[in-house]
């Protein structure tokens, strides 16, 4: 649902932008118009709707393009660095991003549009450096090849489940690609009817305004709660929260936060006091029979004291932006809201996120309204 709201807010918000028309947010390179949906940004595009029996190759000579340029060393860490993929990707005219923070220079992406545009060979490459802590494979990436020869676009992907080199496969035409003004990146083969949409400059690129402190505390109490607990869910106490939202979700993303995968270390049979206990760590009154609920009487085991989940959610965690930040005694206001897939502020999803510092550096989350 919360994937659904977005999408029709995000029309609202770029209909009224522009000439009422609907018309999505400006484009700023490219020449192609902006699409208004997405992949995950570590998703394999999806399949063509009719593949062409000839298929591209990539050229047989070296990449055309300025080495890849860090602007951001800080948010990354010495695994990725001295990993053999993240030296290959400094060679080459690149767009680099760890856990989906572009860590690069936007000069080979401009260069690469500019040459694009007047029919000139070039290359791009996009690396998506993932880390996920309790994973069988916990090092990943997701590369991307565009090469801009003779007039031609095309793409090759191929997604890496280690850090050692890799080259991108089975390169297909592509029928759009743009970069917004919100430092989004914007592609589509042919014959595949959604695009794929990540960010490839850095929000500290592009908004000065943007401090480090309304990353930090994005980073810090909004980022834990995933999208459960947050936009489209409006509480003012624990018990409304429970009674509004599944808490078992709750705990899954919060326990994500802090171990890594959830399955990994309890398999299906999710001990009732370790949910408890993670959950009173960032909420008053926390309740078995609230975390049980209406939901999961069928799956509570009381001899083992366990609730079986296999989960299956779905859907994706939503781009938040913090924008102010009010403190008052041990009570911090963070206001917030949601971005749409181009990374613009959707109308009506701002938010205030109100929590309780503790001395031992500690909080707990107070409630979650819709700002006036």
């Amino acid at each position: 649902m919360l994937t659904a709201l977005v999408l029709v807010c995000a029309l609202t918000a770029c209909g009224e932008q522009g000439d009422g028309s609907g018309a999505v947010p400006e484009i700023t390179s490219g020449s192609i118009p902006l699409p208004t949906s997405q992949n995950p940004p570590s998703a394999t595009p999806s399949e063509p709707d009719a593949a062409s029996d000839d298929q591209p190759q990539a050229p047989s000579r070296g990449p055309i393009g300025s080495p890849a340029v860090i602007l951001y060393p800080e948010l990354a860490d010495e695994t990725l660095t001295a990993s053999a993929l993240y030296r290959q990707a400094l060679e080459r005219p690149s767009v680099i991003c760890y856990q989906e923070e572009p860590l690069t220079d936007p000069q080979p992406l401009e260069d690469f549009l500019a040459a694009m545009e007047k029919g000139e060979d070039r290359d791009l490459y996009l690396y998506q450096f993932y880390y996920s802590e309790g994973n069988s494979a916990p090092y990943t990436c997701f590369l991307v090849h565009f090469i801009s020869s003779g007039g031609s676009v095309t793409v090759g992907s191929n997604y890496s489940d280690n850090w050692d080199t890799a080259e991108a496969e089975e390169f297909r035409p592509l029928d759009l690609i743009s970069m917004n003004k919100h430092g989004f990146l914007f592609y589509r083969e042919e014959g595949v009817s959604e695009a794929t949409a990540t960010q490839v400059v850095n929000d500290r690129t592009l908004d000065i305004d943007y401090t480090e402190k309304f990353r930090k505390l994005r980073d810090t109490y909004l980022t834990p709660l995933g999208m459960t607990a947050l936009v489209e869910h409006p509480w003012s106490s624990t018990a409304e929260l429970a009674e509004s939202v599944d808490l078992v979700w709750v705990f899954e993303d919060l326990y994500r936060s802090e171990n890594g995968d959830p399955w990994a270390s309890l398999g299906n049979n999710w001990p009732l006091d370790t949910m408890l206990e993670t959950l009173s760590h960032y909420f008053d009154g926390v309740t078995k029979e609230m975390i049980i609920g209406r939901k999961y009487t069928n799956a509570y085991d009381s001899q083992t004291n366990t609730i079986f989940y296999e989960g299956g959610r779905g859907g994706m965690t939503p781009v938040f932006r913090v924008d102010t930040c009010i403190e008052e005694g041990d009570r911090l206001s963070i206001g917030y809201m949601i971005c749409d897939e181009s990374g613009a502020p959707v109308e009506g999803s701002h938010y205030i996120l109100t929590v309780r510092t503790l001395e031992d550096g500690t909080f707990r989350y107070l409630s979650n309204l819709p700002s006036d």
